[in-house]
């Protein structure tokens, strides 16, 4: 069962929906521990005085804002505790927008809002039934861990969600920051046509499933083989810019894609059928091993290469082809779970009878 991070109350109009704030994204990231070389020595960080060498006492540090020059303006831990926005048990929604006027840039972080408490719930559903169907999200601020937070209140499918926000003033600017922007690039014609094709071959429904953390499996495997005493050897190609001969890197595209990109654009778009690619591209899985897109020719039986060896394949293989498969909960499975989950989901399924 999820804890609550934060609880208190979300205020629209004169409305009070008791809720608690749960963590919506898990870090899946594998951590090291730094050691000593040679050794099974774990490394320590000590706070030392850069000018005696001596370590300093958690008690003894105090904040300084630099001026320059070696000036600091000191502050102490009572000080920063005397002007802080204090504890805050309300979400009051000042507005409500239109989502698609946030850009994403906005966003910081995701999570969860839950009715708690007896009664709760109704007021609940009501506001998040009444934002889905208005279109709209919520805009309050909150006080989190001593700081105060912008936030977004948006309705999910059965949940409501805040997004926790960027102010205006910690966006930067690309205008301003990036000095390599192209200026006034504008196109048409066919070069603008063959990208457009590209685009509309690619195109897919939205299936988060589909795309898996090839790095984090390979840095799993790499792991496993060395604690089996095996030597592991990654190569793989890095692309190479061919920004030198835009149309003729954008039509080689195209033609990789098959005759249904060739026609795509012309015919006013893909379709489903069309639209497919194979491979594993950029993390999203298409196919075990490459298997044909839909729309495509597919080679005889008895032509078709049989099983592979599944010990043989990478874990970031067995991943693509257990989204192939639709497998629950591949995500966390490890390379021995992966592949007996592989093989059972594989098996044909007992009393079918093919019928000819």
């Amino acid at each position: 069962m999820a804890r609550s991070i934060w609880s208190g109350f979300l205020s629209f109009g004169l409305v009070n929906v008791p809720v608690g704030l749960y963590t919506a994204t898990a870090d899946q990231t594998i951590h090291f521990n730094q050691l000593h070389k040679g050794t099974s020595h774990r490394i320590r960080y000590k706070k030392v005085d850069e000018v005696t060498g001596e370590e300093v006492a958690t008690q003894d540090i105090v904040n300084g804002f630099p001026l320059g020059g070696g000036e600091y303006v000191v502050v102490d831990r009572e000080e920063l505790k005397d002007i802080a926005p204090g504890k805050s048990e309300t979400i009051e929604i000042s507005d409500f927008v239109d989502l698609g006027e946030i850009d994403p840039v906005h966003f910081r972080q995701t999570y969860y809002l839950a009715p708690r408490g007896k009664g709760a719930d109704r007021a609940y559903a009501l506001l998040r039934q009444a934002m889905g169907e208005t279109g709209k999200v919520g805009i309050a601020t909150m006080i989190l861990r001593d700081k105060e937070h912008l936030v977004a209140v948006r309705p999910g499918d059965d949940v409501l969600i805040l997004e926790t926000m960027y102010f205006a003033d910690e966006i930067r600017s690309p205008g301003e920051e990036l000095e390599t922007l192209p200026k006034d690039a504008s196109f048409a014609g066919r070069e603008l046509e063959v990208a457009k094709r590209l685009v509309e071959s690619l195109t897919v429904p939205w299936e988060p499933d589909d795309y898996q953390n090839t790095y984090r499996a390979r840095v799993e495997e790499l792991i496993d083989r060395k604690r089996e005493g095996q030597a592991v050897v990654f190569e793989e190609e890095r692309p190479k810019s061919n920004v030198i001969d835009l149309m003729a890197a954008l039509e080689a595209s195209v033609a990789k894609m098959g005759p249904a990109a060739e026609g795509g654009a012309g015919s006013g778009g893909t379709g489903a059928s069309g639209s497919g690619t194979s491979g594993t591209r950029g993390g999203r899985a298409r196919g075990a091993g490459g298997g044909s897109a839909a729309g495509r020719d597919e080679a005889p039986a008895a032509e078709r290469p049989g099983p592979p060896d599944l010990d043989a394949l990478s874990k970031a293989d067995l991943l693509a082809r257990a989204a192939e498969l639709d497998i629950p909960g591949r995500s966390k499975m490890s390379k021995p779970e992966l592949i007996k989950a592989i093989q059972a989901a594989s098996r044909p399924k007992r009393g079918a009878r093919k019928i000819s």
